[in-house]
């Protein structure tokens, strides 16, 4: 049996060493996914760099949720219509730029005189002086070693068709609120208004707050736009916003009454409906302190509403999304108006 076993171990051995040698005696490198996909890749779909007194832009699915750098841009106006990893800016002058959505941190180095515009998990920024930047935040926004630094709520939307005439299909049309998807962003959950300082010094602040009526559509020249647009593209740049326009808590606008209102988005919930309290809050004269996307279990339930809480909510908030707004004003004309809400 030893014998046997010993033959069919060296014949197998035998037929490896055969199909290795074949091709007179070439061993192939192994071939990865990420060698296959590297031939695809053209590396100026993912950066702007060394642009001056250019206008500039990258179409939906031109980054596709890979990283982006801009670096060494100066007087620039400068978009990127698509949803990135990271966005990397260094060492810019001048520019005005908007971005969609970044799943990660965007990075802010060495640059002034800048307006950026970007919805993002993370921003920080180092060595950068007179910068504007209209946030969506999931986390505090972080400054080193910078000086001048406004803040405001990001309050945009854009509209981007493709005509696809030469692939033979459809129109496509994709909006921000498609890459706040793809970049796995909540629409409620910003906190642009919660800076912290690395670097603070003293009976000074290195940041202030832009006033709420500015918007990033007021820096962007009126041909900035119809530059980018050809026979197959369009875009459409408004001020309409789907993230909702948040004070913060530290500067209240209107004074007054507060309150807070909840939303159980249940299964059934859409960001329409939650657009339409929205406007029926504005519109009832009260502003938005701050707002907040989780999820909450029955004993969570419990605990922030009572124990008497209507079983209905405490079933939708198992079966989806619970979205928490504070807000200020008229709360008395609030409640009427959301009477089906509970406030």
């Amino acid at each position: 049996m030893g014998n046997v076993l010993e033959s069919c171990l060296k014949s197998a051995k035998g037929e490896k060493q055969k199909e290795e040698g074949e091709g007179e005696g070439e061993v192939k490198a192994p071939v990865y996914s990420w060698d296959k996909r590297r031939d695809d890749i053209d590396p100026a779909n993912y950066c702007f760099e060394n642009l001056n007194g250019e206008t500039a832009a990258k179409l939906p699915g031109v980054v596709g949720g890979q990283s982006f750098d801009i670096e060494n841009c100066k007087d620039c106006v400068l978009f990127v219509f698509d949803h990135v990893a990271t966005l990397t800016i260094d060492d810019c002058v001048n520019c005005t730029i908007v971005v969609g959505a970044c799943k990660g941190s965007v990075f802010l180095r060495d640059c002034e005189d800048i307006r950026l515009a970007v919805a993002c998990q993370q921003f920080r920024s180092r060595d950068c002086k007179r910068v504007d930047s209209f946030l969506h935040c999931n986390t505090q926004p972080i400054i080193e070693s910078s000086v001048k630094m406004r803040f405001g709520c990001l309050q945009m939307d854009y509209d981007v068709v493709t005509d696809n005439k030469e692939f033979g299909s459809e129109p496509e049309q994709l909006h921000l609120s498609d890459h706040f998807k793809e970049a796995g962003l909540s629409f409620y959950n910003n906190g642009w208004y919660g800076i912290y300082d690395f670097s603070p010094v003293q009976h000074a602040l290195n940041y202030s707050f832009l006033p709420s009526t500015t918007q990033i559509s007021q820096h962007i020249p009126e041909d900035a736009v119809g530059s980018i647009a050809t026979d197959s593209v369009r875009v459409c740049f408004s001020s309409t916003p789907y993230v909702p326009v948040t004070h913060g808590v530290e500067h209240a606008v209107l004074g007054g009454s507060s309150a807070l209102f909840t939303i159980f988005k249940g299964k059934s919930g859409t960001d329409e409906q939650v657009g339409e309290v929205l406007t029926t809050l504005h519109n009832s004269g009260c502003q938005l302190r701050r707002c907040k996307e989780t999820k909450m279990n029955t004993d969570t339930i419990n605990r922030i509403y009572g124990q008497d809480t209507k079983p209905e909510f405490a079933r939708a908030a198992k079966e989806g999304m619970v979205i928490g707004f504070e807000v200020e004003g008229d709360i008395g004309k609030l409640r009427s108006s959301l009477s089906t809400a509970p406030v």
